[in-house]
């Protein structure tokens, strides 16, 4: 194989990222692209000369692909990566990958029986500086954490309704509390309160406003996350602020960090395209068949996904302590 015959399940929004990347590798091919909205199936088609479809379990019966990237909302996973492990494809999905465990852990399972390739899009991962930080972070006493996200409402009619995206901290933010993770390792026990009422006048909003969450880290760290959807003018997409027992980190989501101590000053930004980086690695994976050139495997993302949803169900009940499995 020296290219990965790609095929694409929706091509809204998230979609165009990818097909950016698309348009600047020579690793891949995309050859079928599917979307309920016939219109927009027939834009990406003419942009790729590919074949499009409004249903997505035609093209999978009747494409030859190697590999599908799955780019729809939240409430929309409905069987579609099942049937495209059925068909021996490798997955890369879009987070979140869906708001129910119970499905991601049988997509989980049957890539895991199928070995297939996976991935899920946390290209924040793929961050130049982020090794740096990490490395860092592993060699000090870390004594609290907090975290934010603030910025304004999204405009798209399935983000503003619970049902379709789970909430700001299940569709959003999940990628500040996925860094989190790879940062400092595994959470425990999680529990949050949110507020409604501050963001009116928008038509079918249900969600959130703003929420606080804390969260309990196997190696005894503790964190909080603030995040917020009420602010228009928007103060950046996340901050973590980490403090040592002799210095402090700072750390933006796209990659900017300053490390102190008593004497010692270091400045750092990202360098790199990140997002091209998330989908190229899942395209060397293919064609290397290695699991571990993808930083974010779909099982890893498991974990990230069962941290936000408990988060969530944590505010439904009241701030209630949630303990999470990791399976």
């Amino acid at each position: 194989m020296d290219k990965v015959r790609v095929g694409f399940i929706g091509c809204g929004g998230i979609a165009q990222y990818h097909f950016g990347h698309m348009e600047k590798t020579s690793k891949a091919r995309v050859v079928a692209v599917c979307d309920k909205i016939a219109d927009r199936a027939e834009a990406a088609a003419k942009r790729f000369q590919a074949k499009p479809y409004t249903v997505y379990a035609d093209m999978l019966d009747k494409e030859k692909l190697d590999a599908v990237f799955v780019c729809v909302e939240p409430s929309a996973h409905d069987g579609m990566e099942l049937m495209a492990i059925e068909k021996g494809l490798h997955l890369f999905v879009q987070k979140p990958m869906s708001l129910s465990m119970a499905y991601a852990r049988k997509v989980r399972a049957a890539l895991a029986k199928a070995k297939r390739i996976s991935a899920v899009g946390f290209q924040c991962r793929y961050v130049d500086t982020l090794p740096r930080v990490k490395a860092w972070l592993a060699g000090e006493q870390i004594g609290m954490v907090s975290c934010f996200r603030l910025g304004g409402l999204p405009m798209v009619w399935w983000w503003r309704q619970r049902r379709h995206s789970g909430g700001q901290v299940i569709e959003q933010t999940i990628h500040n509390y996925d860094v989190l993770r790879y940062l400092l390792g595994e959470v425990t026990a999680v529990s949050g309160m949110a507020r409604e009422g501050i963001v009116t006048g928008v038509p079918d909003y249900d969600t959130e406003d703003a929420s606080a969450v804390t969260m309990h880290f196997k190696s005894g760290v503790v964190a909080t996350m603030t995040t917020g959807c009420f602010s228009p003018a928007g103060f950046g997409n996340g901050d973590f602020l980490v403090y040592t027992r002799e210095g402090q980190m700072t750390y933006g989501l796209g990659g900017a960090f300053k490390i102190q101590k008593k004497d010692l000053l270091i400045e750092g930004k990202a360098g790199n395209d990140y997002g091209q980086e998330c989908d190229e690695a899942f395209l060397d994976a293919i064609l290397e068949n290695d699991q571990d050139l993808v930083l974010s495997p779909y099982a890893d993302a498991c974990k990230s996904l069962e941290l936000v949803i408990g988060a969530t169900e944590s505010m439904r009940r009241g701030g209630e302590l949630i303990a999470l499995t990791g399976k």
